[in-house]
């Protein structure tokens, strides 16, 4: 944990100008290199996912955790419709690639590994993710919709976001700015667009932090801004606790429709594997019919 004055200090950082300027150069630098990357693999996946005669695609950024794969890949088959879910795999790990890409492969999941992303912070190692995927595999790809969805939100009950977008840009869950910040945007875990929309702009899904903004927020001044309220469908969210043989679990509900665990890839609380047993005992009993199907069972 990050001691209190250790934070107000990385907290001045932030807010000290040369020092943001440095730090933007530095990023932008890191994502250009990344997105040249892997770009004519990128154009072939886009080739086969058009030749599956979808128009309509749900794009999932899975990051070393086999086992949240494995309860996406299962619920979207039980739960969503009219979208044609595609795992991108962000993970670190040779090991977990090779499980993620078993697990598509035998429940007939379009997978593919993106190249080695050197980015360290999570947040910005998600958005640079997103970002290759847009501009690299959606561009070329032009469906009618398409979006994203965090690998551990997972469809518990029946949904269609096709329907939910009917004369709609975009739909998800929509984010304010920190207190006293101008803007908003969607969260990157639950967002989704009209290609036709957004076909001209340089989309970016990376974080602004001096904006107030998570990942996903540096679509603001390109997309939100512009944007009507009625233009875009959003979800309510609220947090859940639930008390898993002893040990209380923190997640969150999004339209009643997604189940999000939060941080399953990064953060502490999860990171025991009876917590993590836990949760995923728990996921299969309550809305994927038990174990039938399952693939990980060692989380």
């Amino acid at each position: 944990m990050t001691s209190k004055p250790l934070k107000t200090l990385n907290d001045l950082l932030h807010q000290n100008w040369p020092v943001r300027k440095a730090k933007s150069i530095r990023n932008r630098l890191v994502e250009g290199s990344f997105r040249s990357q892997g770009v004519a693999e990128g154009r072939g996946f886009a080739a086969h996912l058009q030749s599956t005669g979808s128009r309509n695609f749900c794009f999932s950024i899975a990051f070393n955790t086999p086992w949240v794969i494995d309860v996406l890949t299962r619920a979207w088959q039980l739960h969503a419709s009219g979208m044609t879910l595609v795992v991108i795999d962000n993970s670190s790990r040779q090991p977990a690639r090779k499980i993620i890409e078993d697990i598509c492969r035998a429940r007939g999941v379009a997978y593919f590994g993106l190249p080695r992303n050197r980015e360290t912070n999570p947040n910005r190692s998600h958005g640079i993710a997103m970002n290759w995927t847009f501009h690299n595999i959606v561009r070329h790809l032009k469906p009618e919709l398409f979006g994203f969805l965090d690998h551990d939100c997972f469809p518990v009950a029946a949904v269609d976001i096709t329907k939910a977008m009917e004369a709609k840009v975009a739909y998800g869950s929509r984010w304010l700015a920190k207190r006293g910040l101008e803007g908003w945007f969607l969260w990157a875990g639950l967002c989704f667009f009209r290609f036709s929309s957004v076909e001209g702009l340089d989309m970016d899904f990376t974080p602004r932090f001096e904006r107030g903004m998570d990942t996903g927020g540096g679509n603001w001044p390109l997309l939100y801004r512009q944007l009507d309220p009625g233009d875009v469908a959003t979800v309510d969210r609220k947090a859940v606790s639930l008390q898993l043989d002893g040990v209380q679990a923190d997640y969150r509900m999004l339209g009643d429709i997604f189940f999000h665990v939060r941080g399953a890839s990064h953060r502490k609380s999860i990171d025991t594997k009876r917590y993590r047993r836990l949760m995923s005992d728990h996921l299969w009993e309550t809305y994927l019919g038990g174990g039938e199907g399952r693939f990980v069972d060692d989380v």
